[in-house]
């Protein structure tokens, strides 16, 4: 036997038995796959079989010595592409059924290609089926990986996931953003977002607007005082409405306040605006009352000061 690539730990003496067990079993099994598939072409000789023959003599076959239908019929399909002197007793039944339909298989299958995974020239199935065009089980070079890769994650959520957990990765970013193409992307997938995004804002507060100016004039009717309607002077309809307004921004924004999430910076803020908007509702209230609307200098200069701003 060749040398053998080990696993990390054995030795050569240690690890050569087992695989010339394994070979051994796996030529027991190939035997016994062709000769079921034999045993299918044996069973239809000198039969019809062009109008559903085949299929009848496979299913009872298949239940009568308790296989799978459709293994035996795998079995049978092999079997008549591979006449038995062109067969390899050495070379697994898996092989020869992935270059089944490859033309020169005939002359293929008396070469061992090398096998870039065990370093041994032999035939493997992931060689069969890297001559046979269909996707290698295990890959062995970069093209490979990254076309099983892109058939794996066919839908977006499962690569955006996956790009996600690989730029996690330090040189996986740095190698990115060196390529020019990737940058290139990157800077137009974020402003393509920020694009959007300004677009979902801009819909919701056309949408909001419109809701509260409805809310408005709801809460107008709603707390007009009786003898004040539509005739009412104009700065009083003005100034209930902008107090209904208030009232619905705050209605708005007091369900999402959280006073644990304030620092003292914000607390400030907050709390200055606060004694802003009390002093206007005071002196409202005094002028409504009493028909004063004379202000005080401290009112005169936040007003101004408002103003500046």
């Amino acid at each position: 036997m060749a040398t053998l690539t080990l696993p990390t730990g054995y030795t050569n003496a240690e690890w050569e038995p087992i695989v010339r067990k394994g070979r051994k079993l796996v030529k027991q099994r190939s035997s016994i796959q062709f000769d079921l598939g034999d045993l299918v072409i044996n069973a239809l000789v000198g039969h019809p079989r062009g109008h559903g023959e085949v299929g009848q003599v496979i299913e009872l076959l298949a239940h009568q010595i308790g296989v799978n239908e459709a293994t035996l019929r795998r079995y049978y399909s092999v079997a008549s592409q591979w006449p038995e002197e062109k067969r390899r007793p050495d070379v697994c039944f898996t092989v020869h059924e992935e270059l089944a339909r490859v033309r020169s298989r005939f002359i293929l299958i008396r070469k061992d290609p090398y096998d870039p995974f065990s370093k041994e020239n032999r035939w493997t199935v992931n060689e069969a089926q890297r001559i046979g065009r269909t996707m290698p089980l295990t890959p062995t070079n970069s093209e490979e990986r990254l076309a099983k890769t892109r058939r794996l994650l066919h839908s977006d959520e499962d690569a955006a996931e996956a790009v996600k957990e690989m730029i996690a990765r330090p040189e996986v970013r740095s190698r990115v953003v060196a390529d020019p193409h990737s940058r290139n992307m990157l800077r137009e997938a974020q402003r393509e977002h920020w694009r959007q995004v300004d677009r979902e804002i801009e819909a919701e507060e056309d949408l909001a607007s419109v809701e509260e100016a409805e809310e408005v004039e709801e809460v107008v009717e709603e707390t007009a005082l009786p003898g004040v309607g539509r005739e009412a002077p104009l700065e009083i309809l003005r100034l209930i409405g902008s107090f209904a307004s208030f009232f619905v921004s705050l209605q708005r924004i007091i369900p999402e306040v959280h006073a644990q999430d304030y620092n003292e910076d914000t607390k400030a803020a907050v709390l200055d605006n606060v004694h802003k908007a009390r002093m206007l509702l005071d002196w409202c209230e005094s002028a409504i009352t009493t028909g004063r609307t004379d202000m005080d200098k401290a009112l005169a200069s936040l007003l101004k000061d408002e103003e500046g701003e």
